[in-house]
């Protein structure tokens, strides 16, 4: 077996750039030794088993600094209790994947729906939902919920994250949208199970369809089409209509908003 290698052997051996060993070198990890005859620097094969170390270490993202403590003064136990805290560390980042993964899932579907649902309307329960962050409507309180909503984490959330929405109620005026909330879709293994500041929403029998409303129009306008498909099947409407934000069509001189409508009726 040979004695020494050349950093460019070394290199070609652990399948690595040269200068990641000159940099291992600079940080004090590992060392190369000189030839005294030639002037020459070398590694030995002890040095290349000492790279494979490292290379071994930085693949379960250790940081460098901490690869040093490793090859030159941590014990097994040292060892041990930095890759518990890396383990740690990992297991955090895969649940916020997860949840990231599951928000992606849920718009994906939200945009399934839409297609499927336009303009096409269904008599059917409304799925329980608990409202979070209920406030009059109002731009800021707007805001708000969307500010709440993307700071959620949806794995630590009850139920599955859905739009921002509000509630649009019927006065001597006619229909005008009173408040706003986030909604989280109640699973059938969570019913009962809802935070304090949540409210649970649980309508038997509603109007379901996705519309587009463009920027600025009058609620009135909007629900048209849902109020007159009820009054057409001899449906009594009750006083509120729960609305859920899919989607916002920006590429129009006047944005559209796809919207999801809950009209609970008898």
């Amino acid at each position: 077996m040979r004695k020494t290698y050349k950093i460019g052997e070394v290199a070609s051996i652990l399948g690595v750039s040269t200068d990641t060993i000159r940099y291992y070198e600079k940080m004090g990890i590992v060392y190369s030794k000189k030839d005294p005859s030639n002037g020459y620097r070398y590694f030995t094969s002890a040095d290349i088993y000492a790279l494979l170390d490292v290379l071994f270490y930085r693949s379960m993202d250790i940081p460098v600094e901490e690869v040093r403590n490793i090859m030159c003064s941590y014990q097994h136990q040292d060892v041990r209790k930095l890759l518990e805290e890396k383990e740690r560390q990992v297991q955090a980042k895969i649940q916020e994947q997860q949840a990231l993964l599951s928000r992606i899932r849920a718009t994906i579907e939200d945009y399934r729906i839409l297609d499927e649902s336009l303009d096409v309307f269904q008599v059917r329960p409304m799925p329980p939902m608990i409202l979070f962050h209920e406030s009059p409507a109002d731009n800021q309180a707007y805001f708000n919920n969307m500010i709440e909503q993307e700071n959620q984490n949806p794995a630590q959330a009850v139920g599955s994250l859905i739009e921002s929405g509000f509630i649009a109620t019927r006065n001597a005026g006619g229909w005008e949208m009173t408040r706003l909330f986030t909604a989280a879709l109640l699973s059938e293994n969570q019913k009962g199970q809802f935070p304090e500041n949540g409210r649970l929403v649980n309508v038997p029998k509603a109007v379901y369809t996705v519309l587009r409303s463009p920027w600025g129009i009058r609620m009135e306008r909007m629900l048209a089409p849902v109020l007159d498909y009820a009054a057409g099947q001899g449906l009594a409407v009750k006083d509120e209509i729960f609305g859920l934000w899919i989607f916002t069509d920006y590429t129009q001189p006047r944005p559209l908003d796809y919207v999801a409508l809950y009209l609970p009726v008898e």
